[in-house]
């Protein structure tokens, strides 16, 4: 079983409107709800592609309560740790342009986090963890702690993080991590402009403990990397409308194919990140399979 672990949801509030007017009443075209967040949106993807997954997290209050039922509506597991205070609302306003207002969450206490670790505790070496996103507030080493726990029993994660929090995971040899070109160059300290430059920085890592390393790179597509392989792999052509949760569909498809070869993780990793792109939302099963057949994986050496 795959599990995802999002420790701050969100419910996300998609407001359109024509044009907004600051200081004055403006009026929306349209509006949506979804259950957002990092880990929430791989399981999403997942469940898409028919692949089962539990949702693992922090969650309170209606808004908690929100986003469990629109997880079992959608078929997905979820396992949330009940917290006091509600679950954040995030705005998302479509102007033509994007601007996102993100709220703080629920305060989360040292109780809460015993209870998740007593969940990965019980989970077996045939489970995956995919952490994703920030960890609550005076919990900065969480990301470490957790990745410890997990490989002292012998259990694979995939962590999507920023600057240590990632760094810190590295030495429990994550199985894959997804960095884009300015997340590399903050951990590597160096301006990266070239590709070679990039794939040097990249296997750095790999000599750091990371087994699998998806360097994205926005509309230019992919740079990825391994002890036994290195691709890169151009974007589709598409109209971006979305940007919010395609890295997380990107690591939502490349897991879906674990156990396939990594050319077919590839072509799902970036035919699922691109459709969410290409979407008002997350990617369905539909706009995935339509991108499938136009993603070529090429050799490095072909790029240089």
């Amino acid at each position: 079983m795959i599990y995802t672990v999002t420790f701050n949801p969100s419910v996300d509030y998609v407001m359109r409107i024509e044009a907004l007017e600051l200081g004055s009443l403006n009026r929306t075209s349209d509006t949506a709800k979804y259950a957002g967040g990092k880990g929430i949106n791989v399981s999403r993807i997942l469940s898409a592609l028919d692949v089962p997954s539990t949702a693992l997290g922090f969650a309170g209050g209606f808004t908690g309560e929100f986003i469990k039922d629109t997880l079992n509506t959608q078929g997905i597991q979820s396992d949330f740790i009940e917290v006091d205070g509600d679950t954040r609302i995030n705005v998302k306003l479509k102007t033509g342009e994007e601007t996102e207002i993100n709220a703080a969450g629920p305060a989360i206490t040292d109780a809460n986090i015993s209870r998740l670790e007593a969940q990965l505790i019980d989970l077996s070496p045939e489970d995956h963890v995919v952490f994703a996103g920030s960890v609550p507030s005076g919990y900065d080493h969480l990301y470490e702690t957790l990745a410890k726990l997990l490989h002292d029993r012998n259990i694979e994660f995939t962590i999507d993080a920023e600057g240590a929090k990632l760094t810190s995971t590295l030495q429990y040899g994550p199985y894959l991590i997804k960095p884009n070109q300015f997340e590399l160059e903050g951990i590597t300290g160096r301006s990266l402009s070239t590709t070679s430059e990039m794939v040097e920085a990249a296997r750095s890592l790999l000599d750091r403990g990371a087994k699998n390393i998806l360097l994205t790179l926005g509309k230019d597509g992919a740079l990825f990397i391994s002890r036994d392989y290195e691709y890169f792999v151009p974007s589709p052509k598409g109209t971006l409308k979305n940007s919010v949760g395609a890295g997380d569909s990107t690591v939502a498809g490349f897991i879906s194919r674990k156990g396939s070869s990594i050319r077919e993780q590839l072509k799902y990793a970036i035919a699922c990140g691109s459709a969410t792109a290409f979407s008002d939302d997350l990617a369905t099963r539909e706009d995935i399979e339509v991108l499938l057949d136009k993603i070529e994986v090429q050799s490095i050496e072909e790029v240089k």
